[in-house]
């Protein structure tokens, strides 16, 4: 069955899926203490971090095929059913632990991605407020570049 590579497969997997929730917490972090400077590069790696973890599943997925066909399963078979098709019951274990590492990883993954969109979010509606302040109206123009008209100048007393 190619147990012991598809295995390795889903361990690097989920390694990939580790790094991408780092990647993840790391730019949450740099939203969090408004720090945009570190966004640039932390973007560049997360792109890395992707291009990782879909080289890894794209493997992980031709191992599952070559693994269902073995077990006379279609080729689209989850590791759920391969787990379920394996007469030996320690397979069946190490598959099923394999996957539920693999879920609770993108469970992971999905929640940072969530948080950082609502940090993000209150970020834009933070600094458009602080814009409406001083008078300007930030718009978009088609080529997703902003435009700021600015109102009547106003003076601010910081000490406020």
């Amino acid at each position: 069955m190619g147990l012991n590579a598809l295995l390795v497969c889903l361990y690097e997997e989920s390694e990939a899926l580790e790094h991408l929730a780092f990647k993840l917490e790391q730019e949450q972090l740099a939203l969090v203490a408004g720090r945009p400077r570190l966004l640039a590069r932390n973007s560049a790696e997360f792109s890395a971090a992707v291009s990782a973890l879909d080289a890894v599943s794209r493997r992980r997925e031709e191992l599952v095929a070559a693994a269902a066909a073995a077990a006379g399963l279609p080729p689209t078979a989850t590791l759920r059913a391969l787990a379920a098709s394996s007469s030996d019951e320690d397979e069946r274990r190490v598959l099923a632990d394999r996957r539920q590492t693999m879920l609770e990883l993108v469970a992971r993954v999905n929640e940072l991605c969530a948080d950082n969109r609502r940090i993000l979010a209150r970020n834009l509606a933070a600094t458009t407020d602080a814009l409406a302040l001083l008078g300007e109206t930030p718009s978009y123009t088609a080529a997703a570049t902003t435009s700021a008209t600015r109102g009547a100048p106003r003076m601010l007393d910081a000490r406020a």
